[in-house]
């Protein structure tokens, strides 16, 4: 008898306070709720993954990817191969439509007992490494200047090289603080600004022709998630590359954006678009069509960045820096025990079996 078999699914929702107020376009907050889901086989083997959606960004939240995955997911994948994967999400897909939150939690724990199974690295299970140390970059969160530059010199002493600053206030407030964070740590490093659709795409031109002065690395999701023509506008009257992020929030979205070409990059989320699985087949659509990736984060702890680090450490097109370790930082606990090996602003793939992390099991006590 085959024992890699869904044995059983829990789900627990744990609501972590951030180290002080994450603010973006579109939302602020002071916690995050985060849902954990633990598979276990019949064998005994049992897996973790994670997401921490916030509504205003992906319509899902902690609360409802539990609601999904009990009334939903779990009722479908009780007796199911965890090795079979395609036919696993094809099942999600049925059962309901989007909440790809709730099926990328699903997919991640899927690949933590699949490698725990086998005995190797999840990474080995996406096509093997293909880089084994992960550029970084850090996400400054919109603040007042005076802490938003103390802020970008810190990580820059810590070794993170490539700065991501969030926009979509106002022209003048974003430009100034371009500028100032620009003079703060002079013209080598890489910036990379992030708007979450905060301007439509008259105002983004105006905007970000302006602040290209300052030497841009990229610019994300100038505008909204939809208007993939105002994007692909954006574009073309920019000498900065465009990357999407909030447009590309499943696997059929990346084809619009590949066949417009709207873009030049995207970002990425595991945890965002359903999973290791889909988030390996966007990379490859990607890299088959001259594209560019970063791997993002949505404020996941231990559990999804680990998903994440397997993602790009397997994944060549994924090849710019990545701010995938963003969520640890920012909250003033975590769900695993162990840490991530990082020297000189990378890093290091896990090399255990599965996830290769160690999770807190007191949060399903």
């Amino acid at each position: 008898m085959d024992k890699s078999i869904i044995k059983d699914i829990e789900v627990k929702v744990v609501e972590l306070p951030l180290k002080k107020q994450w603010k973006i376009s579109l939302y602020a907050a002071k916690t995050r709720g985060h849902a954990v889901v633990r598979i276990l086989t019949e064998d005994g083997i049992t897996g973790y993954g994670e997401a921490s959606p916030a509504p205003a960004f992906m319509g899902e939240t902690a609360d409802t990817i539990k609601l999904v995955i009990d009334k939903y997911l779990k009722p479908i994948l009780i007796g199911k191969n965890v090795f079979d994967i395609d036919l696993i999400h094809e099942k999600m897909n049925s059962a309901i439509y989007g909440n790809y939150a709730a099926k990328s939690t699903i997919d991640i724990a899927l690949y933590d007992v699949m490698g725990k199974t086998l005995g190797v690295p999840v990474y080995k299970l996406l096509g093997g490494k293909y880089r084994s140390e992960i550029d970084l970059s850090w996400v400054v969160g919109m603040q007042d200047l005076e802490n938003s530059i103390e802020e970008a010199k810190e990580k820059l002493k810590e070794g993170y090289k490539t700065l991501k600053v969030k926009v979509g206030n106002t022209p003048e407030i974003d430009y100034k603080l371009v500028k100032d964070i620009r003079n703060a740590v002079g013209e080598g490093v890489p910036i990379r600004l992030d708007a979450n659709q905060g301007y439509d795409y008259r105002t983004a031109v105006d905007v970000f022709r302006r602040i290209e002065e300052f030497g841009l690395e990229s610019i994300e999701q100038p505008v909204e998630r939809w208007d993939i023509e105002g994007m692909k506008y954006v574009k073309s009257q920019l000498e900065t590359p465009i990357m999407a992020d909030e447009s590309v929030s499943s696997l059929h979205d990346v084809n619009r954006i590949i066949k417009e070409r709207a873009a030049d990059i995207v970002n990425i989320k595991v945890g965002k678009v359903g999973g290791l699985t889909i988030a390996k087949k966007i990379a490859q659509a990607l890299e088959i069509s001259g594209f560019t990736a970063t791997a993002g984060s949505n404020l996941e702890v231990g559990i999804g960045s680990a998903a994440s680090i397997h993602f790009v450490a397997s994944s060549k097109v994924v090849n710019m820096p990545n701010d995938l370790l963003l969520g640890g930082p920012l909250h003033k606990y975590d769900l695993i025990k162990n840490e991530f090996e990082i020297k000189d602003g990378r890093v290091i793939c896990p090399d255990k079996p599965g996830l290769g992390i160690e999770v807190d099991e007191s949060i399903f006590k």
